[in-house]
């Protein structure tokens, strides 16, 4: 009796996922290596790096990260006082998390890190299909999302 063989290998989840995990790998081994800082933690910080205020659920929406997730980096952010959060006016039960100057310095100094990883990742790849790569992923999104 024949075994059909199944594999993952040429699924695209499955090489979207374990490229995401090379990706973070090396990303947080550079970051983390002089900063007491997270991948997660970081993103806030430069989404909150604008100068506005942001409310948890933009946040969240805006990195794809659930809530518990965005208000648990916020206390660490708050914490490190590389962020504040303070009640909305509109809503006293809501918060609006604002980067603080400790904050503002912390991507400062680390954006330039950020950029040099990037283009690291990229080298090699023309900026055509860096292009058609984003609009993949965009699509491939908004399909899993429709589900």
């Amino acid at each position: 009796m024949e075994h059909k063989e199944y594999s993952v290998k040429h699924m695209i989840g499955h090489q979207v996922g374990i490229t995401s995990n090379a990706l973070r790998r090396v990303f947080t081994a550079r970051i983390t290596k002089d900063e007491d800082i997270s991948p997660e933690q970081l993103a806030v910080l430069m989404r909150l790096s604008s100068g506005r205020g942001f409310s948890q659920s933009e946040i969240a929406d805006d990195l794809f990260k659930d809530d518990a997730t965005i208000t648990r980096v916020l206390d660490v952010l708050e914490k490190k006082k590389l962020a504040v959060r303070k009640k909305a006016e509109y809503d006293r039960r809501a918060n609006i998390a604002f980067i603080t100057p400790k904050g503002r310095a912390t991507v400062e100094r680390l954006a330039p890190l950020v950029e040099e990883i990037n283009e690291e990742l990229l080298e090699g790849i023309e900026p055509g299909m860096v292009d058609i790569l984003f609009d993949v992923l965009h699509k491939l999104r908004g399909n899993a999302l429709k589900r």
